[in-house]
């Protein structure tokens, strides 16, 4: 692929000294085309289908006008800043398809348990969050992961041992089992008499007393009784928020901050100030009524927000827990615990019926789904929409984009969003008809229902993923998480369908990245790491984790840019670096194509430019 790159770059430095093929009247003849932003001398990987590398990029407002060869761009375009790259490599911005963006940042504000590795380290970062507060007061927090301490529950004692004052309540690294100590329990009405809602699950200890564990809906019994956060809270956190996605070049994201009642007007309030500088594509509560959805979407829509920067789009329902906790939901009990098949939501018929329901309404549904009995109950139920509710196949027309005259060849004309006309040589890297193929294919799906995370996958079950349109919306740090306890969790036989983005693909099944900061680090990074190596942090296993469901970094840069805007039924405005698309754009410290895998860990975007915009520069002593 990196011959076939170089070979395009080396044909399209010589096609474009094209002056002579300029139409009369063009905008850039004699002189210059200005535009505000260009960018030369770089390696401009496009995320096309067929991993072109071009040299450099002309942006004119938020838009990209032109990309090809260095001569062809500085012969032709006078930006007012231009940016020398000096050969530093350039992709779409990153768009993050599963991120708790609000509770990412409040998380930056709570005790981080990430990476605690003992029990009496957590309990040490919690008393010295005590030490900070006043008694009575609550303490909240996430991160801890009982598997890096030996596999034992904590409890409720423990944690009254260094907040006996304060009611505490911790999530657990994937927010899906809390720990709350004695206070916080009194204060939810948790007895020895509580019964489980649907769902959710008490643990007691040998005296039929809580333990302090609450799992998947149980937590709500304490959770609901917690203050909300502060307007002030939110602002700072979706403050911190939007830095850290600056400083990992990530452009736009889908944020599973549900319920949005408190997200969406400070997504807004960011927007009207000019301080929003990630896209947003906002979810809704699958748990709501369709005529609850349907008002809600109306008075969204009253507020005329640009739908480039802010939208809703699917519903986030959820049909079980974890694996690390062990309430995913599994077609058999788990290896290591062969009494406990995990904890499904809610009964499969409920599920069907909630599906096929919101699927007439129109309405995208994106479910959480970890084991195979999930994501089985999640495809019966997206068969049953696809049954009950047809609809026409649309016809669709070739975009501006893909309108050549020359199959294979470069567009000759095309109109930009200003109007202008662009000459002959200047639409390099468009549309092509084999592209254009497999795009109206996918595009024929109009539902583009997803499962989010498929972790475990069972072996008839992607073909369905295929054949239904179901999008597998995965992040691929799960799985070197997960590696640890994964193989004993899951078995020998079923950890073959486990964290298989490779076998997603090789089913054509559109496989959009994400990184469910906080219950992993926001970094992008990482997870272009673990999906082209399916290694740890320190490089183990040798050859990487059942490496077979590696990818090339091209494959995953594309899964981290060009699938999740399919996944929002934005292809056309953002993902690759074509003319007419949204700027949105990193520039990164390293050839992530050229160097060692391992490489990647170590690298960071030295600008990130959003709407055409700088809006991130890295300071040489970061």
């Amino acid at each position: 692929m990196r011959l076939r790159s170089k070979l395009l770059t080396t044909l399209l430095a010589a096609a474009c000294p094209l002056a002579a093929l300029l139409p009369r009247g063009s905008s850039a003849q004699p002189g210059y085309t200005h535009v505000s932003l260009v960018l030369t001398n770089g390696r401009v990987f496009t995320a096309d289908a067929r991993g072109t590398v071009a040299e450099a990029v002309a942006i004119r407002g938020n838009r990209i006008v032109a990309v090809g060869s260095t001569h062809h761009i500085t012969s032709s375009y006078k930006g007012e800043r231009t940016i020398d790259l000096k050969g530093r490599l350039v992709t779409p911005g990153f768009n993050d398809a599963h991120i708790h963006f609000l509770g990412g940042g409040l998380s930056l504000l709570r005790v981080n348990l990430v990476g605690a590795k003992t029990l009496a380290e957590a309990k040490a970062r919690v008393a010295a969050r005590v030490r900070e507060v006043q008694p009575g007061a609550w303490v909240t927090g996430r991160g801890w992961d009982h598997t890096l301490w030996g596999g034992e529950w904590p409890t409720k004692k423990d944690l009254d041992e260094v907040a006996p004052n304060n009611p505490v309540i911790l999530q657990r690294v994937d927010g899906h089992v809390s720990w709350a100590n004695t206070l916080a329990l009194q204060k939810g009405g948790v007895t020895r008499a509580t019964e489980a809602p649907q769902g959710g699950e008490i643990l007691h200890d040998a005296a039929g007393e809580p333990t302090g564990i609450l799992k998947e809906t149980a937590a709500g019994l304490v959770t609901r009784v917690v203050p909300a956060a502060t307007r002030e809270e939110n602002t700072e956190a979706l403050t911190r928020a939007l830095a850290e996605a600056r400083r990992y070049g990530i452009t736009s994201v889908s944020a599973n901050d549900v319920p949005s009642s408190a997200a969406t007007p400070l997504y807004r309030e960011m927007l009207k100030a000019g301080k929003l500088t990630v896209r947003v594509a906002e979810w809704q509560q699958f748990e709501r009524t369709v005529e609850e959805l349907k008002r809600e979407r109306a008075e969204f829509e009253s507020h005329k927000d640009d739908p480039l920067r802010l939208r809703l789009t699917a519903l986030k329902g959820y049909v079980d827990g974890t694996l690390g906790s062990r309430t995913a939901a599994m077609l058999a009990p788990f290896a290591d615990d062969p009494h406990n098949s995990g904890i499904p939501r809610r009964p499969p018929e409920e599920l069907t019926r909630m599906i096929v329901e919101r699927d007439a309404a129109g309405f995208q549904i994106a479910l959480h789904c970890i084991g195979d009995r999930a994501n089985r109950m999640a495809l019966d139920g997206f068969a049953a929409a696809l049954k009950a509710n047809p609809r026409p196949t649309p016809v669709a027309k070739p975009a501006a984009a893909a309108s050549n005259q020359n199959a294979g060849g470069p567009t000759s004309i095309m109109t930009t969003y200003d109007g202008s006309t662009l000459r002959k040589g200047e639409f390099t890297f468009g549309l092509h008809y084999s592209e254009y193929d497999r795009e109206t294919r996918r595009n024929s799906n109009t539902r583009r229902h997803r499962v989010e995370h498929a972790q475990v996958v069972a072996p008839t079950d992607f073909a369905r993923y295929r054949d239904l349109g179901v999008l597998a919306s995965m992040q691929p740090s799960h799985a070197i998480s997960d590696k640890r306890w994964a193989q004993e969790r899951l078995g020998e036989y079923r950890v073959l369908g486990a964290y298989s983005w490779h076998t997603f693909a090789a089913h054509a099944v559109a496989v959009p990245f994400g990184t469910d900061w906080p219950v992993e680090p926001i970094s992008p990074y990482l997870g272009l790491y673990a999906a082209v190596t399916r290694q740890s942090t320190e490089g183990e296993p040798s050859g990487g984790w059942w490496p077979e469901q590696r990818l090339s970094i091209e494959d995953a840069i594309r899964n981290y840019t060009a699938e999740p805007a399919y996944a929002t039924f934005e292809e056309r405005e953002k993902g690759r670096i074509v003319i007419g698309m949204l700027a949105d754009l990193v520039v990164h410290s390293k050839d992530m194509l050229a160097i060692a895998p391992s490489e990647i860990l170590n690298t960071q975007p030295d600008l990130t430019v959003f709407d055409g915009r700088v809006v991130y520069e890295r300071k040489s002593d970061e």
